[in-house]
């Protein structure tokens, strides 16, 4: 226990630490950059997502699948070699491209040539970053919470370092920012794969048996992969698609999209608790995923993530008045109105991952895709029709519905296939709560009073998340269970 309790407070700190990291570029971003401004920045970063996904070729994925298919320090030496070979020619070659048509780029994302410099920081962004987010791959599987957890916090680190001591002069800008970046993604990338050799250097693989690369491993991985591939990039269309269609359809375009952009973010504060499934349960849950006590694990991880992510998500919106008032620069007041996207929609996709589980363990990733790919197309239909209507909010409703399509579309099909039950009108509650905070935060005039009313409500639901934890059976059968698979 001791051990699965460690690896999660060294995963819960990186992680917590990455995410304070990104609250407090906020404050900076929205003080020196007007909502047009962040809008640029915002667009960037859409892209720098879906690109990310065509640089790594769904290794970043396939790596939890395939690493522990053969149990040997010789096979587990030959796959991480050939991931850093295939993807390293693989990403120099995207660069290049990159490089080559950034002004069609440019245009196609920003529907200006204005900024078409930028690439060549994205390019090199993108490279080391790759391999920078191979290197993290890496050490999850193979349980490496701890240089984890700092070399992940690395890269955010430096690059807020400098924000700050250019933000001092007054010469911050979204050039300075990618250019800021592109430094930390060298720096971060080269001590990620320093700590791999280190790690390999232990393997204590004979020489004759070294292999660098093998084709068999890189034709499987590539094969679970790149069918992961179209999935992941629906899923990002329905991550940043409304972003993207505000900047096309809103009345007011790139002014919309930095409101809108400033109250998703800090709305996917929620996220810290979706990463910590991947990042901590998703490598114990493959290990486990042939056992008899897997489905009663998968079945409590579920309840606890929609119980207490229900309760964390609605302090985040309660209290959303309060962020964007005192902490965020007053241009950007109106975006505390549409805090409750991200976090409904993180709730929704950390449900949709836990469900998951059961088609990562068999390697059937094609219903994945298959439920992504009808979300992403829903979410497009509904941007069209909303955004039009009723701009930033028809933005949210249309991700929030989305994602609630793709969580019941795979919930039905895993139970059909796997015959497991989760109690799925359990999210159903925790919507129920977080529309209610959101009711409650938006259509209230921020005063003492207020104030005082939410401290009450965040004290009840910290109360019910105490009791819960400490009365809740299948809690303590997990624990349990943990106890007994740690002392095998």
């Amino acid at each position: 226990m001791k051990h699965y309790l460690k690896k999660t407070i060294d995963y819960a700190a990186g992680n917590f630490f990455n995410k304070v990291l990104l609250i407090l570029l906020l404050p900076i971003f929205t003080h020196f950059l007007l909502p047009q401004e962040f809008a640029v920045y915002t667009n960037l970063m859409i892209f720098f997502s879906f690109a990310s996904l065509i640089y790594l070729l769904g290794i970043h994925q396939a790596i939890f699948s395939h690493f522990y298919d053969v149990k040997t320090v010789e096979y587990q030496f030959s796959l991480i070699s050939s991931i850093y070979v295939i993807l390293t020619v693989f990403g120099f070659a995207l660069s290049i491209l990159i490089i080559l048509l950034r002004n069609e780029l440019s245009l196609l994302v920003l529907r200006s040539t204005d900024y078409s410099h930028l690439f060549y920081y994205i390019a090199i962004i993108l490279f080391f970053n790759m391999l920078f987010s191979i290197s993290l791959s890496l050490m999850n599987i193979m349980e490496r919470s701890r240089q984890y957890a700092i070399i992940s916090a690395l890269q955010n680190v430096i690059v807020l370092l400098l924000i700050i001591l250019f933000s001092i002069n007054n010469k911050f800008s979204v050039e300075y920012y990618f250019i800021f970046l592109a430094i930390a993604s060298v720096i971060a990338s080269f001590v990620g794969i320093i700590q791999i050799i280190k790690i390999v250097k232990n393997f204590q693989v004979p020489k004759k048996e070294k292999k660098y690369f093998s084709s068999a491993i890189v034709s499987s991985m590539l094969k679970f992969g790149i069918v992961m591939i179209p999935g992941t990039i629906s899923m990002l269309i329905l991550q940043a698609s409304d972003r993207y269609m505000l900047t096309y359809l809103s009345a007011n375009t790139m002014h919309d999209v930095g409101i809108y952009s400033a109250g998703y973010r800090i709305g996917m504060i929620m996220h810290f608790l979706v990463t910590m499934i991947s990042l901590v349960y998703l490598p114990y849950a493959m290990k486990i995923a042939k056992e008899p006590q897997a489905q009663s694990i998968n079945r409590s991880m579920f309840k606890y993530f929609v119980i207490f992510g229900s309760l964390f998500g609605s302090l985040i919106i309660i209290y959303s008045q309060e962020i964007f008032r005192y902490i965020i620069d007053s241009n950007y007041i109106t975006s505390y109105k549409i805090v409750f996207a991200g976090v409904i929609s993180s709730f929704l996709y950390g449900i949709f991952n836990i469900i998951n589980i059961n088609y990562y363990a068999r390697k059937k990733a094609g219903n994945i895709t298959l439920a992504v790919i009808l979300g992403s197309i829903i979410n497009i239909a509904l941007n069209f029709f909303l955004i039009p209507k009723y701009g930033i909010f028809g933005a949210g409703i249309a991700s929030i519905i989305s994602y609630l399509f793709i969580v019941i579309f795979n919930y039905f099909i895993a139970a059909h296939l796997y015959k497991f039950r989760y109690p799925v009108l359990l999210i159903f509650v925790g919507l129920i709560i977080l529309s209610s905070a959101t009711l409650f935060n938006n259509y209230l005039q921020l005063n003492l009073e207020l104030f005082i009313i939410k401290t009450i409500v965040v004290i009840g639901i910290l109360g019910t998340a105490f009791l819960i934890s400490k009365k809740d059976k299948q809690i303590q059968k997990l624990i349990n269970i943990l106890k007994e698979d740690r002392k095998k």
